[in-house]
């Protein structure tokens, strides 16, 4: 399954290259390396733990990467002409910024120097294992609507079999926007559609709360199972589906597979290792010395902002740093900054038939 890493802050910036690249187990390293704390089994008496985490975490993420930084260059830029765009909405605040590329993340120069030279105080980034569509750059995460970037990794089971049916409830502007062939942009597409009641194109460039956006997210999932158990009936296989969505200041994550004991893919939380992976401040993600000539630099670790982390894996080996979020469980972000855990309203007559590989 794919890897990504989010990161939000309302004050905080982080550099790309801190939180991307330069740490010996950041996304750029999950392409082949992983790293699984506190990961269960839930069917002991069936398969060993091994098996499960195997089945949907530890899989080459060769196939390409995408990184979405926040940024308000579009709307400084923007303002100082007319303060609109062409059909009368306001620009201004943080506007998504996107690299794609199908080239490993370890080898691309561009990334790096992308990376290097960027910071922003939200970001997204995704490493891609395809199972069906191409290796193109267009099928690469994370998908953009206006202000609206969205990623997933896992599987949106027989996607083939509903895609047509979820076409067909998109608004027009919403599926003009579905460049690639994916079960997750479609997913990311469903996710716009309810955010905005189908509104278009003009509705993604405003702002919506933190629990809108839970819901937009929630009617996309139950779309998704309703739809395969309208069309496949018993037939229809569970879903892995770890999804993110955020406008650059409010971020929403899910945990999500409709099975009575299997897991999805992992996924974490942190409130506390944007300061390890910040090279501002005393600590180091692989636990050594901070090089002498940044000692007299030094910032207090109090001094650092509030911020967020979502991601596949740990970026660090500080455990502790580190809560591994529960199946069906959503982790929200609120424009303060602010963190909520909460379980997601489930239906157990969602759980599918078993399969472990998937």
């Amino acid at each position: 399954m794919c890897r990504w890493f989010a990161y939000i802050s309302p004050t905080e910036p982080c550099l790309l290259t801190d939180v991307l690249i330069d740490p010996k187990h950041s996304l750029t390293h999950q392409v082949n390396d992983h790293y699984l704390p506190r990961l269960i089994a839930h069917l002991p008496d069936q398969i060993t733990a091994e098996h499960e985490a195997n089945a949907r975490n530890r899989i080459l993420n060769a196939d390409g990467l995408g990184v979405t930084w926040y940024t308000t260059s579009f709307a400084d830029f923007e303002r100082g002409k007319t303060g609109e765009s062409e059909d009368g909405h306001k620009l201004s605040g943080l506007w998504p910024a996107v690299y794609k590329s199908i080239v490993p993340p370890s080898g691309d120069m561009n990334f790096h120097s992308i990376c290097g030279n960027t910071e922003t105080r939200c970001c997204f980034a995704h490493i891609r294992a395809t199972s069906a569509t191409s290796v193109v750059q267009v099928n690469n995460h994370p998908f953009l609507f206006g202000r609206i970037a969205f990623m997933h990794n896992g599987t949106v089971s027989d996607f083939l079999a509903i895609k047509r049916a979820v076409c067909n409830m998109l608004d027009e502007d919403t599926y003009a926007n579905i460049f690639g062939g994916t079960d997750s942009e479609h997913v990311a597409a469903l996710y716009v559609h309810f955010l905005s009641n189908g509104r278009g194109k003009s509705s993604w460039e405003e702002e919506y709360t933190v629990d809108q956006m839970e819901q937009a997210m929630h009617s996309a999932v139950r779309t998704v199972v309703e739809l395969q158990k309208k069309i496949l009936g018993d037939n229809a296989h569970p879903n892995s589906l770890n999804l993110a969505a955020t406008d650059g200041t409010r971020m929403v994550a899910y945990r999500f597979r409709n099975h009575a004991n299997e897991q999805p893919p992992s996924l974490y939380h942190s409130t506390t290792a944007g300061i390890t992976l910040n090279r501002k401040y005393p600590d180091h993600p692989d636990g050594i010395d901070l090089p002498k000539r940044l000692e007299g630099s030094r910032i207090a670790e109090e001094e650092h902002g509030a911020h967020v982390i979502i991601a596949s894996e740990p970026s660090t080996y500080k455990d502790d740093d580190w809560t591994l979020i529960e199946k069906n469980q959503a982790v929200l972000v609120d424009k303060d900054g602010k963190m909520e855990v909460k379980n997601i309203d489930y239906d157990s007559t969602w759980d599918a038939q078993d399969v472990i590989k998937s």
